[in-house]
């Protein structure tokens, strides 16, 4: 029951913690000194008739304290806070819980918990029921959200409760997980039990309990590094989720006790991820159940908050790979110059090349492995590319002997510089053989730098000293003008002037940004459906 106190502070109290001097007049056995703090915290002791909120607010003399403390100390509070109702009639409530709330509290808690905002709202669960968790009859981890219901009265409550025993009750959840379960739908009947070196935790054990869950993946995220799962769960094991996926490999996003630490499992997005995930990323999406007085059927969705959407975007934003080709004396390194002037990462493959046969550099090794000396004037000299592209022309086979050795090293390097530039928007690589070396496959788009023939074969014959009948030859030696340009996405002409090709230049960015906010858009809607209520299962 609740009992009303006041005292006046004396000479003896004066700068005193509001905690100690409650605690100091209490009459009877004191409670403990952290429920004190609790009610000052919800509004529960009064300084001069104002509601001190402060567990270390100082004192005078002469000021009056008044304290409405509850005596049944093993009784929850009443205390204000939020709750989403999304149903209600006399005999029960469905609500959608918030991460970061306990069902019911416990006593390693020192936090309000959902049952003393119910207790605060509808004070009849205190008449109705005994114990610290009234109206409880199912619960969700702290840091879970979504979809319970609560028994407003007790023959609800004993109906309820069984309905859950018999299995009776449809729970479904969505979770974002590390990595993407293969297969992409499955049951997993691992036994749980409790962990007998972690006691907090739940463990696959040969001796454990019978546990069932059900899963479809509904999105597999950027590089197959996270998932979007969609989980049923037919038994109602502690932390059943969690040790499951974990065990399955692939624990729930941001949980700390079954998946470690985030910068552990997702590598570059360390730094901003663990500020954008502040909990386990799992909700109940999906509650069905019979009414425990009418019988009536009843299913109730709801959508996944706004904390999974955050990192959703956050994961799914990567580097935008481009790819720059075309035939030998089009402009491609002019193209690149200016994207380089404009701030964008570039990759060379001709300067890459040009590295690779310095000596004893990868490529070097590999040629004097495989041709001698032929090509190597002496151990501090690099590959003589005059010689080789010679030999290249009189002999195909030397060509798909050399594309044999350096593509590989080529392709390496390239990773390399797509994984050193992963926070960028966009970055761009210049790769004349981009569909004869296999390169193709790790861009995500690829554009073509057009000249013709005649325009080209002069420039070369300018710039580099190649014959026109050189450069036919060289051109045999790949795919042909037109047949690269075609299999291109996006083109640019650089059949003009330099400045023209500027404009083309700022034009081939535009649309880059252009397709990256669509593609982003689309994600975005997608996974928004996936996790609204209207989605359904898979």
């Amino acid at each position: 029951m609740l009992q009303d106190f006041k005292f006046i502070v004396g000479e003896e109290d004066s700068r005193s913690r509001m905690d100690r001097l409650v605690l100091k007049h209490f009459p009877g056995d004191p409670p403990p000194r952290s429920v004190v703090q609790s009610w000052i915290r919800q509004g529960l002791v009064l300084l001069d008739g104002a509601p001190c909120f402060k567990a270390s607010q100082s004192v005078v003399p002469g000021q009056e304290v008044f304290v409405r403390a509850w005596m049944a100390l093993n009784d929850p509070l009443p205390m204000k806070g939020a709750l989403e109702e999304v149903y209600k009639d006399d005999h029960i409530l469905v609500l959608n819980k918030q991460a970061g709330v306990s069902v019911h509290p416990a006593p390693s808690l020192d936090e309000p918990t959902l049952v003393n905002y119910l207790l605060q709202k509808y004070p009849q669960l205190m008449k109705n029921f005994s114990g610290d968790r009234p109206g409880i009859v199912h619960r969700l981890d702290r840091d879970t959200s979504g979809l319970m219901v609560v028994a407003l009265e007790p023959d609800s409550a004993a109906i309820l409760s069984r309905s859950f025993h018999d299995r009776k009750v449809g729970k479904e959840y969505l979770a974002m997980v590390n990595g993407c379960p293969d297969p992409q739908k499955g049951e997993i009947t691992f036994p749980l039990g409790r962990d007998p070196k972690t006691r907090v935790k739940m463990a696959v054990l040969s001796d454990g309990r019978l546990a069932r869950t059900r899963y479809w993946v509904l999105y597999c995220g950027m590089r197959e590094k996270w998932s979007l799962v969609r989980l049923e769960i037919l038994t109602g094991r502690t932390h059943q989720i969690r040790a499951h996926m974990a065990e399955l490999g692939h624990p729930v996003l941001g949980d700390p006790l079954y998946g470690g630490k985030i910068r552990s499992n997702m590598n570059f997005k360390q730094h901003l991820l663990p500020k954008l995930v502040k909990r386990q990323l799992l909700h109940s999406t999906r509650l069905d159940f019979s009414h425990p007085v009418t019988g009536q059927k009843m299913s109730f969705a709801i959508p996944a908050p706004k904390d999974f959407m955050r990192p959703f975007l956050y994961l799914e934003r990567a580097v935008q790979r481009v790819v720059i080709t075309g035939a030998m004396g089009s402009g491609k390194s002019a193209v690149m110059a200016l994207l380089e002037k404009k701030g964008y990462p570039v990759f060379m493959a001709d300067k890459c090349v040009a590295q690779l046969y310095e000596p004893g550099n990868d490529g070097w090794v590999l040629i004097k492995k495989r041709f001698g000396g032929l090509f190597i004037d002496s151990e501090d000299q690099p590959v003589n590319k005059t010689r080789l592209a010679t030999a290249v022309c009189q002999d195909s086979h030397i060509l798909e002997e050399l594309n044999h050795l350096i593509h590989p090293l080529v392709r390496h390097r390239l990773q390399e510089f797509w994984e050193t530039h992963r926070d960028k928007r966009a970055a761009f690589a210049e790769i004349p053989l981009v569909f004869e070396s296999g390169v193709e496959n790790g861009c995500d788009l690829i554009a073509g730098v057009y000249c013709p023939d005649e325009t080209r074969y002069n420039r070369l014959s300018k710039m580099r000293n190649i014959s026109p009948d050189q450069c036919q030859t060289l051109d045999k030696a790949q795919l042909n003008q037109a047949s690269k340009i075609k299999r291109c996405a996006l083109v640019l002409d650089n059949s003009l002037t330099l400045s023209d090709l500027e404009l083309k230049v700022e034009a081939l960015t535009r649309a880059l940004r252009h397709l990256r906010c669509r593609d982003t858009g689309k994600k975005f809607r997608l996974f928004k459906k996936l996790l609204s209520s209207e989605q359904g299962q898979a």
